[in-house]
């Protein structure tokens, strides 16, 4: 009987996934059917905030060919400046959509991008799909009361709910890209570049730029693309995300006040990362990655507290923080590529950096490494991983009372003075001075309060302690770097020294040719000398 049964559930189950794979080929057939027209986009309905949208995933190539920029709009003619044809700014446009002004000198950029990255991505572009009548306010769509009779948009659901259908794209209708103008151009370029070969490289404002220009056969020689793969990039499909020009029931000022407004909230909702966010998901910057990996397991930062600030870019005077995962990769930055082997890191202009080979990755964690276990090893370092707090070291002599035995004002504390050291001793390595030579003095400069920011007859004063705002001048990090080079291992010729004492000389100034020397008093200007090396 139990045979019986089995035998029975087992043909009951094929009969049903007999009737479902037959339902599966004959929904695809008629979605093949229906999709391969090209007056229709295969989309998902979506509704926030009672506005209709339509999502749908269309190729590069399509894009290029349907979607247009929104300075194109007719309803932004009268308002487009014949000569340079931007957006003129007047009682009439500047009610009207608003779009940030586009950057031409991306366009190059994100077509390299694009050509070159194996693992590009762009996130989905916002347009508007509107229709003929939509820009002519006497025309007959719009009723007595200048509301619309239609919505700009026809959809056609293909399911019980309404979830998915075709969208209507008839020869009349137009689409403007509204958030993702520079992707569009982006991807327009990288498609003439592909097809023609050559694409000129322009400036911000979309000039030209003479003798300037990106060639195909270079790119593919200078990073072995396979030429056959850049061919289907036109195919590569993206998001795109459709709203209506016009809704039923709306006025033309009340169509543009829903079109801007929802152009505003998604620029204003969007949260940039900060510098620590972005050192943290970086899988292309070497330095980024060195960085990150130095933060979980140096032994200095693995002392039981939260030792470095994976998020912000500065650390307040109170803070048990060490460093920030910003301030470590910029110290990574200045301190590697003093060193010529890892120039290549560096990004070029304002494209993404190339991701460094692992070899690389693993010398250059090693380097900097190097680097920190020396740092760790100086005098108030080994303070604080005995448990001293980090604050008492950091903060200025005015920020605690007076007595308490802190205010210090560590330089290498404070995010420029390690990026200063980082470079400097980048600097002297590549120059052939010694770990022991630099970190013996270092040392001496630490247990003499040679590294005190806020001491007038300290180097720093001036320099990178602004002592009329009393904090941290950050503008004085280059010369901070020379600072170092002069103090530990000397400056190689009398110009430089002479260059060099007069960035000090600046940073001294308290008034016209009144200076502050190492005595706190005040002196004209042939008076400041170098501080003596150590």
């Amino acid at each position: 009987m139990d045979n019986q049964i089995s035998a029975e559930l087992a043909a009951a189950m094929d009969q049903i996934n007999g009737h479902w794979d037959r339902a599966k080929a004959v929904l695809a057939l008629l979605l093949d059917d229906r999709i391969k027209h090209e007056d229709a986009l295969f989309v998902e309905a979506a509704r926030m905030g009672g506005s209709p949208s339509y999502i749908a995933s269309t190729s590069l190539e399509w894009i290029r060919n349907h979607v247009r920029l929104a300075n194109t709009m007719p309803l932004l003619k009268r308002s487009l400046d014949p000569e340079t044809g931007k957006l003129r700014i007047d009682e009439e446009s500047i009610e009207i959509i608003s779009q940030r002004a586009i950057d031409w000198s991306r366009e190059a950029v994100l077509a390299k991008y694009l050509i070159e990255r194996d693992n590009h991505k762009f996130p989905p572009i916002l347009v508007v799909l509107g229709q003929p009548w939509v820009d002519d306010p006497t025309s007959d769509m719009w009723d007595e009361d200048g509301a619309a009779r239609e919505t700009s948009t026809t959809f056609e659901a293909l399911d019980g709910q309404g979830r998915v259908g075709m969208l209507e794209l008839g020869p009349t209708s137009s689409l403007y890209v509204f958030d993702g103008q520079h992707r569009l151009i982006g991807i327009a370029a990288a498609l003439h570049l592909i097809t023609y070969g050559r694409l000129d490289v322009r400036d911000r404002e979309g000039n030209v730029k003479r003798d300037e220009a990106l060639v195909l056969d270079d790119l593919v020689e200078e990073h072995g693309l396979d030429e056959t793969r850049l061919q289907q990039l036109g195919a590569e499909r993206m998001g795109v995300e459709i709203i209506p020009a016009v809704i039923r029931g709306e006025t033309r000022a009340d169509a543009q006040r829903r079109v801007r407004s929802i152009f505003t909230h998604v620029n204003k909702q969007a949260s940039p990362l900060t510098k620590g966010e972005v050192a943290q998901l970086d899988e292309d910057n070497g330095f980024a990655i060195v960085a990150r990996r130095i933060a979980v397991e140096h032994p200095l930062f693995k002392t039981g507290r939260n030792a470095v600030n994976f998020k912000n870019s500065t650390i307040t005077k109170r803070s048990a923080h060490l460093t920030t995962l910003q301030t470590l990769t910029e110290m990574a930055k200045r301190y590697l590529t003093a060193d010529e082997s890892y120039a290549g890191w560096n990004a070029k202009g304002r494209e993404l950096a190339r991701r460094p080979v692992d070899e690389e990755l693993v010398r250059g964690r090693a380097d900097f490494k190097e680097l920190w276990d020396h740092i760790a090893d100086l005098p108030t370092f080994r303070g604080i991983a005995s448990g001293q707090s980090p604050s008492r070291y950091r903060r200025f002599e005015h920020e605690v009372e007076k007595g308490s035995g802190g205010g210090r004002g560590y330089m290498l504390l404070r995010p420029i003075g390690q990026q200063a050291l980082g470079q400097a001793v980048g600097v002297m390595r590549a120059e052939g001075v010694s770990w022991d030579d630099i970190f013996a003095k270092v040392a001496a400069m630490d247990g003499a309060d040679g590294l005190r920011l806020d001491f007038v007859g300290g180097p720093w004063w001036g320099v990178l302690y602004d002592f009329n705002g009393q904090r941290i001048n950050t503008k004085g990090l280059e010369t901070a770097v020379k600072l170092l080079c002069h103090l530990i291992a000397g400056l190689p010729t009398d110009r430089d020294r002479r260059a060099l004492r007069e960035l000090v000389a600046d940073a001294r100034s308290v008034g016209e040719d009144e200076f502050r020397d190492y005595n706190g008093e005040i002196v004209p200007r042939s008076k400041i000398a170098l501080p003596a090396p150590w």
